[in-house]
């Protein structure tokens, strides 16, 4: 009896699992032509695994860390504090979704301290890159200390555009990017020298938008009709109650800019970069650099060139 009882309760729960989960998609195209760089003198890139980041480049950025090293990039990760000495010879840095402390009131604190966010700001400015990926809720207000900063304004929230909206995908935070409807932006990253590397249509799978001052420069531009849900149930029916979601014109999901002799590149939604499978119960859908279409490979190595002054 014990062990029907023991079965009950577990085969449910495989049941449950197989239906539900997110996993690199290690079958997706990862090869690049032509690599910018050589593994034997790779610049200097680290991962952030020390601030409880949901994303790491053994499962979910897998794709994302096998990418950079088919373009001879050596990407090695670090697991405690940012300090002085730490970075004093990195070349980049990339923290994706990091996590704080999630607060009674459902915010959570920064994930980072006022001394690291100050060895980050001084290390730029001294000619380091910073990748800065916060997602949407819970992820905006772990590094909204951190964004602010250089003048970048982050919440956790859900973000829609109903004007970057493909309704043959038919997803509501899934928004999609081009120079047709408006929201490529004017950059060097986007046009760069040849067919092969030109951005024409980019995608993301739910995420935040980013506030940001002149300083900055907008690539993925939300327009002036996205709105921010407060929870992701009322972003998926586009729910009409006002005190559900707030209007965010011009802000965007991808900024960048020069900040000294550095560089930074701060984006508002994660799968984008990477590649991963994600099922709910019956339905397997494919959500980053694997989904056919779009530039968003091209994006993910124009992006990293930028930040290592491969392009100007």
């Amino acid at each position: 009896m014990k062990i029907r009882r023991l079965l009950q309760l577990i085969i449910p729960l495989l049941i449950f699992v197989s239906c539900l989960y997110q996993r690199p998609d290690m079958d997706t195209d990862m090869t690049v032509d032509n690599p910018k760089f050589d593994r034997d003198n790779s610049p200097v890139v680290l991962f952030d695994a020390g601030h409880g980041n949901f994303h790491d480049i053994q499962s979910t950025y897998k794709p994302f860390a096998t990418l950079l090293h088919n373009d001879g990039i050596v990407l090695g990760t670090h697991t405690g504090q940012f300090t002085e000495k730490l970075l004093q010879n990195v070349d980049l840095l990339i923290i994706s979704n990091a996590t704080g402390v999630q607060q009674k009131d459902g915010e959570m604190t920064s994930a980072f301290t006022e001394s690291e966010i100050l060895v980050l700001s001084e290390w730029i400015a001294e000619g380091g890159s910073l990748l800065l990926i916060a997602d949407h809720d819970p992820f905006g207000n772990a590094s909204s200390d951190l964004a602010s900063t250089w003048g970048v304004g982050m919440e956790s929230v859900w973000t829609v555009d109903t004007l970057r909206l493909n309704p043959e995908i038919g997803r509501n935070t899934w928004l999609e990017y081009s120079h047709e409807n408006g929201g490529l932006g004017q950059h060097s990253i986007l046009g760069v020298d040849t067919m092969n590397s030109a951005i024409r249509r980019v995608i993301t799978f739910t995420g935040q938008s980013l506030s940001f001052d002149s300083t900055w420069t907008s690539i993925l531009q939300l327009s002036n009709s996205a709105q921010n849900y407060k929870t992701r149930a009322d972003a998926k029916i586009l729910s009409p109650d006002h005190s559900t979601y707030f209007p965010v014109p011009g802000q965007s999901q991808l900024i960048m800019r020069q900040y000294g002799e550095g560089r930074i590149v701060i984006a508002g939604e994660a799968a984008m970069f990477t590649a991963q499978e994600v099922r709910i119960f019956f339905k397997t859908m494919r959500a980053g650099f694997n989904y056919e279409g779009y530039d968003n490979k091209k994006l993910v190595l124009n992006v990293i060139h930028w930040l290592l002054f491969e392009i100007d």
